[in-house]
């Protein structure tokens, strides 16, 4: 017998609450007001405290002790170290020693360096281009007061700058200008579209110079041509697998190596680890998460020309620094 549907009494208002929580939803899930991120949600760890027990290809070196309020954003490039952080901008050998500081207006959340010194400082709504010695060439407006820049790459004469706000990826050339929107959804071309729940959206290109994009929300990377259309793409969705990616949103950050390889960093359970990027296949753990703690203090990841592994630990305030052990007879030695 089929039962009839009992209307509630009152439907206009009931309509007329449902419609203002999806208001409600929908302006939050627009917005780019990302707060700071905090600490992570309690997880029972327990389970998996002895996936990590497991011998590692690489080796902590001593780390290098920073002085940056604010601390960032990491990258290095050609011998050199940069660590972003309030209102300051600090380039460091990679000895570790102080070789410049320089004021700058802001946070950058992300930085990149061009052959010629040039260096790209992605603020949360703009870019600033500041010659070799630190001086003010441009700033870069074309974004939205919606945007929250996390992240840029370079590649030959264009820019790409990922925004987490607008859960989109841009090309620009060396003026500025956008030339292309990457990752928006697009069914006819076979693009899902970034899922970005938080402020974490970052990108990478390889010797190369493809593009990959992290796709948070779907637990995986995307590879990307400079016209917008994707390559390929691999999603590693798990609990928290050493295979995979767990939470709502990893990786957080992502770098390459000389040799093509991606390093990623996770949030939550913070756990560094390498993968074959093209097919997304694991290929060990860098750093375990017993060498972090459970707040989220990993701020940014870079490889340096040696191929070591950095990563920005704003709550030990340094750099911590992996290095591949030498192999020998086929194991780690």
């Amino acid at each position: 017998m089929n039962e009839s549907v009992t209307q509630p009494k009152n439907a206009w208002l009931v309509g007329i609450v449902v419609a203002a929580i999806a208001v409600g939803y929908f302006a939050l899930l627009g917005s780019s007001s990302f707060p700071e991120p905090g600490e992570n949600l309690e997880y029972d760890l327990k389970a998996y405290e002895d996936l990590d027990n497991i011998e590692t290809a690489y080796a902590e070196a001593p780390e290098i002790p920073i002085k940056v309020e604010g601390a960032r954003a990491l990258t290095a490039a050609q011998g050199k170290i940069y660590v972003g952080g309030t209102n300051t901008l600090v380039i460091y050998g990679e000895d570790g020693a102080e070789l410049a500081r320089h004021a700058v207006e802001g946070v950058p959340n992300c930085i990149a360096v061009d052959a010629d010194g040039s260096i790209f400082l992605g603020l949360q709504k703009t870019v600033a281009v500041l010659n070799p010695d630190g001086s003010l060439r441009d700033t870069w407006n074309a974004f939205t007061d919606r945007s929250f820049l996390t992240s840029i790459a370079l590649k030959d004469g264009d820019v790409y700058v990922a925004d987490a706000g607008k859960r989109v990826v841009y090309r620009l050339n060396r003026d500025g200008a956008v030339q292309t929107r990457i990752g928006e959804k697009d069914d006819a071309r076979d693009i899902p579209g970034l899922e970005v729940p938080s402020p974490y959206l970052d990108i990478a290109t390889n010797p190369d110079g493809d593009l990959w994009v992290v796709n948070p929300g779907k637990l995986g990377l995307e590879q990307f041509r400079e016209d917008g259309s994707i390559v390929t793409s691999w999603y590693r969705p798990t609990v928290l697998a050493l295979e995979g990616f767990p939470g709502c949103c990893n990786p957080t950050h992502i770098a390459l190596d000389s040799k093509g390889n991606l390093l990623t960093c996770e949030k939550g359970l913070v756990r560094v680890k390498r993968f074959e990027v093209t097919a997304g296949t694991y290929d060990g753990l860098v750093a375990a998460s017993e060498q972090f703690p459970q707040e989220q203090s990993v701020k940014d990841l870079a490889v340096d020309a040696k191929d070591r592994v950095l990563v920005l630990d704003a709550k030990r305030g340094s750099i911590r620094v992996f290095t591949r052990k030498e192999v020998t007879s086929g194991s780690a030695s």
